[in-house]
């Protein structure tokens, strides 16, 4: 009669050692998987009002944001782009896109824009962008009616168009309501963007 072969764990070391690297491999790769889910990844996921990734939706934060910028040329509208740093909400990132609209050579040579400066923007629960400027009086900024129509009509193109969760504009001027910016045009209201003005 054939002698029992002992097939526990304990009495095979070879069985033994091949149960304990599965284990361990098992559990190292849980534990790597695990680390990896819950680390913080190097992205900025800036979240619109109503909770909607925004534009900025899981870039690097160390990349430029390349943005559309609206300038009056040739008596329309010629947008064209450029690369903004990455803000870390919607509100800082309307700030930057502004600021370098303003510093765009293209708005240094605009009547109805070349005279005014960005002094601040808030952004409302609504969607609506208060863009605040300082300048000179009224009367001191020279500009047709026409040149001023496409001055504030940049800066508003500028702005919705490059934020899905903006829906109106409304101008101030050192922080309060603003009337006109060279004589011609009522700001007093909102405004919406105008793809029309746009040169195709």
């Amino acid at each position: 009669m054939p002698e029992k072969t002992d097939r526990r764990i304990g009495n095979n070391p070879l069985l033994l050692g091949a149960v304990i690297a599965l284990i361990t491999v098992v559990v190292g790769g849980g534990i790597a998987l695990w680390l990896k889910m819950h680390s913080v990844p190097d992205t900025v996921v800036t979240r619109t009002m109503e909770g909607e990734p925004s534009l900025m939706q899981f870039a690097r934060r160390d990349e430029p944001l390349t943005v559309k910028l609206c300038f009056p040329i040739d008596g329309l509208l010629a947008c064209g782009t450029a690369a903004v740093k990455r803000q870390p909400d919607t509100q800082s990132q309307v700030r930057e896109v502004l600021a370098a609209f303003f510093q765009d050579k293209r708005a240094a040579e605009t009547a109805g824009i070349k005279d005014i400066k960005l002094k601040s923007l808030y952004v409302d629960a609504s969607g609506k962008a208060y863009i605040d400027l300082t300048s000179p009086q009224q009367k001191d900024i020279r500009a047709s009616a026409w040149d001023e129509h496409l001055a504030v009509y940049a800066m508003v193109n500028t702005v919705i168009q490059n934020f899905e969760e903006i829906k109106t504009v409304q101008f101030l001027r050192d922080g309060k309501e603003m009337q006109t910016l060279a004589g011609h045009m009522d700001l007093s209201r909102s405004f919406t963007k105008r793809m029309d003005l746009i040169k195709q």
